[in-house]
C-alpha cells in the first residue's frame, strides 16, 4: 500500500508542477479573473496542497521503514530527500500565497495578480526541482 501511495504522491506532484504554469501565464497581464481563470487558480492550489498532504501522510511510514535504508544506500540521497521536503514546503507556501492573493485581489488590483503570476512561476520552478529530486531519490532506493 505504501508503494501505491508513494506513486500517487509522485504523479500528483508532477501534475501540480505542470499545473502551476497555467495560472502563471493567465495572471501575468493582471486582468480581472474570469470564471475559468478562477477555477484554474483554485485547482492548481488544491493540487499542490494535495500532493504535499499525501507526502506528509506517508512520511511516518517512510521514516519507520525506508529512511535508514535510504541513508545506507546513499547518504547523499538521504540528505537530498530531507532537502526535498523543505523545498516542497516552500513550493506549497508559494502556490498558496499565489492562489489566495489572486483569488482575493480586488478587481482593480492588477499588480497583485501580476505578483501572483510571479509567485506561481517561482513555485513551478521550485516544484520542478522538488520533482527532479524525488525522481533521483526514487531511482536510488524506492519504497
Amino acid at each position: 500500500m505504501l508503494r501505491l501511495l508513494e506513486s500517487i504522491h509522485g504523479h500528483l506532484g508532477v501534475l501540480a508542477v505542470i499545473a502551476l504554469v497555467h495560472p502563471a501565464i493567465l495572471l501575468r497581464r493582471g486582468a480581472p479573473l474570469s470564471r475559468g481563470v478562477r477555477l484554474s487558480v483554485w485547482l492548481t492550489t488544491a493540487a499542490c496542497c494535495a500532493a504535499f498532504a499525501l507526502g506528509v501522510g506517508i512520511y511516518g511510514d517512510y521514516r519507520t521503514h525506508v529512511k535508514a535504508e535510504l541513508f545506507r544506500a546513499s547518504v547523499r540521497a538521504g540528505f537530498l530527500f530531507e532537502t526535498k521536503e523543505h523545498l516542497a514546503f516552500a513550493t506549497v507556501a508559494l502556490a498558496v500565497a499565489a492562489g489566495v492573493s489572486a483569488l482575493l485581489a480586488p478587481r482593480d488590483a492588477v499588480s497583485i495578480r501580476r505578483r501572483s503570476a510571479a509567485l506561481d512561476a517561482a513555485a513551478a520552478v521550485l516544484g520542478l526541482v522538488v520533482a527532479s529530486l524525488g525522481t533521483y531519490i526514487q531511482s536510488i532506493r524506492g519504497f
